[in-house]
């Protein structure tokens, strides 16, 4: 809701009823019950209630609505105090072509620190650039984690001060690209080690609000591996996450 504020934008708020075989109640019914769970300062919101799973009907309404962003909450556990990731959140998260924001806490203010993680090909640099234009005021840290392949065939410390230098060219020929402006909100971060690890450690320090990752890929290879880190990190960081796929 504070994110339509925001951008000024409409809310649509959407619960799926299933194959059910059965009628379901009437809309004002379903309406009332929608509104007895929300803020009072509740006005401005639709209701939606596609007859589909939650997972279709949640991308469908998106799709129909031309939405710019779907926002999913995480189930939590009420005995052990941790997320869960179902498989709705799952299926959304592959299958959607709109931006899927996973809330793990309860919004306060705007985002105003967003790390972005990249690989430095198309798809996540396309992912960076969406999420900047989505939270045009917020600080952005973009950050790179790297291994050197056959690392111990070779020089050790050459290896990694050459890889880090091509890897800065690279972050250069990024921030080069952006408007004056654009570049001031971003900063770059470049550290050893494997994504999953690395991203989890510099982002529990750096005190962003939320994470962005992308969720396009040129292979189901490489797809599934960024679908396992980005799972993998939902469950493990206490922050939100943004994930941006590929627009049909």
């Amino acid at each position: 809701m504070k994110l339509g504020e925001k951008w000024n934008a409409e809310v649509v708020l959407v619960h799926a009823l299933g194959h059910a075989v059965t009628e379901p109640p009437p809309q004002n019914i379903l309406d009332e019950r929608m509104r007895s769970v929300l803020p009072q300062q509740n006005n401005g919101i639709r209701f939606r209630y596609p007859r589909q799973c939650a997972a279709d009907g949640v991308i469908s309404v998106a799709q129909e609505e031309d939405a710019r962003l779907i926002v999913l909450g995480l189930a939590r556990s009420r005995g052990v105090k941790e997320f869960l990731l179902g498989t709705v959140v799952e299926h959304v998260i592959c299958r959607s072509p709109v931006p899927v924001l996973v809330a793990k806490n309860r919004a306060t203010r705007c985002y105003a620190n967003v790390a972005c993680a990249t690989d430095f090909h198309p798809p996540s640099l396309e992912a960076f650039k969406k999420a900047m234009g989505l939270f045009d005021d917020a600080d952005f840290q973009l950050i790179h984690a790297f291994e050197v392949p056959f690392e111990r065939w070779q020089n050790r410390e050459t290896a990694r001060h050459g890889a880090a230098k091509f890897y800065k060219g690279l972050f250069e020929k990024i921030l080069n690209e952006l408007s004056s402006d654009a570049r001031k909100r971003v900063t770059t971060q470049l550290v050893y080690g494997g994504a999953g690890t690395v991203l989890q450690n510099d982002i529990l320090n750096s005190g962003a609000d939320l994470l962005v990752l992308g969720n396009q890929g040129e292979s189901r290879l490489r797809r599934a591996i960024i679908g396992s880190t980005a799972n993998s990190l939902l469950r493990a960081l206490p922050i939100d996450m943004l994930v941006i796929g590929e627009p049909n």
